[in-house]
C-alpha cells in the first residue's frame, strides 16, 4: 500500500475540504430554489388554473405555459446543483434522474446499471462522499454528451469490486481528440476529477473522432 508524504496528505485533505464547502453551497442554493422559487411557481400555476376562462383564455394559457416552463427550468437547475434524490435514495436513483433529464433535453437514450453496496455496508461516511464524487462525474459526462456528442445511445455503469467503486459513461457519438481538448471545455469534468482525486481515486477519458467517448472513474471505499 502506497503511503503519501505528509504534505500530499495535507493537500488532499485541503482539496477535500474545499470541495465539501462548495457542495454545501450548492445544496443550500438548490434547496432555496426548490423550496422558495419552486413553491412560488407552483402556487402561481394553481392560481392561473383557477381563473375564469372568459375572454382572456389565450393570455391565461400563455401564462400557464410560461410558468410551467420556468418551473421546469428551476427543477433542472436544482438537480444540477444538488439532487435531493442522491441524498434521499442514493446513487442509482440519482443516475436514473440524470438519464431522464438528458433524454428530456433532446439527448440520446441513456441506460443505467448500478451494482453497488447499500450505504449500510460501507464505512461510516464513506458511501455518501463516493456517491457524490461518481455522481458528479456521470452528471458532467452526460451533460457533455447532450451538448456535444450527437450520440444515439449512451450508458452509465457503476460497479463495486474489492472495496473499489468503478464508473463508466460511454456514448456512440462524434468523439474528439482528447489531447487537443481546450481547458474551458473540460471544466466540469476537471471539477469531478478533483473529487475523485481527493478521495484517492482517478478519472480517465478515452475518445477518438467518430468513435464515441468513454469516461472511466475509480474511487476506493473504506
Amino acid at each position: 500500500m502506497t503511503t503519501l508524504p505528509a504534505g500530499a496528505k495535507d493537500g488532499a485533505e485541503l482539496l477535500r475540504a474545499v470541495l465539501q464547502a462548495q457542495e454545501h453551497e450548492r445544496a443550500a442554493v438548490a434547496a432555496a430554489l426548490h423550496e422558495g422559487v419552486g413553491q412560488a411557481l407552483k402556487a402561481l400555476a394553481l392560481g392561473l388554473r383557477g381563473l375564469d376562462v372568459g375572454a382572456n383564455a389565450a393570455a391565461r394559457h400563455r401564462l400557464e405555459r410560461l410558468t410551467s416552463d420556468t418551473l421546469e427550468s428551476v427543477r433542472h437547475l436544482a438537480l444540477g446543483l444538488r439532487p435531493a434524490t442522491l441524498d434521499d435514495l442514493g446513487l442509482a436513483a440519482a443516475l436514473r434522474a440524470v438519464a431522464r433529464a438528458a433524454e428530456a433535453a433532446g439527448g440520446p437514450s441513456v441506460s443505467v446499471l448500478a451494482e453497488v453496496p447499500d450505504r449500510a455496508a460501507c464505512a461510516p461516511g464513506a458511501a455518501p462522499e463516493v456517491e457524490l464524487a461518481l455522481f458528479r462525474v456521470a452528471q458532467e459526462a452526460v451533460d457533455n454528451i447532450v451538448r456535444h456528442a450527437r450520440a444515439s445511445d449512451a450508458s452509465i455503469v457503476v460497479t463495486a469490486r474489492r472495496g473499489v467503486w468503478y464508473l463508466v459513461v460511454e456514448d456512440d457519438g462524434d468523439g474528439f481528440d482528447v489531447a487537443t481538448l481546450a481547458p474551458g471545455c473540460r471544466m466540469g469534468l476537471d471539477y469531478a476529477r478533483a473529487w475523485l482525486v481527493a478521495l484517492g481515486g482517478d478519472l480517465r477519458i478515452e475518445s477518438s473522432r467518430g468513435g464515441g467517448t468513454s469516461v472511466y472513474g475509480r474511487v476506493p471505499v473504506g
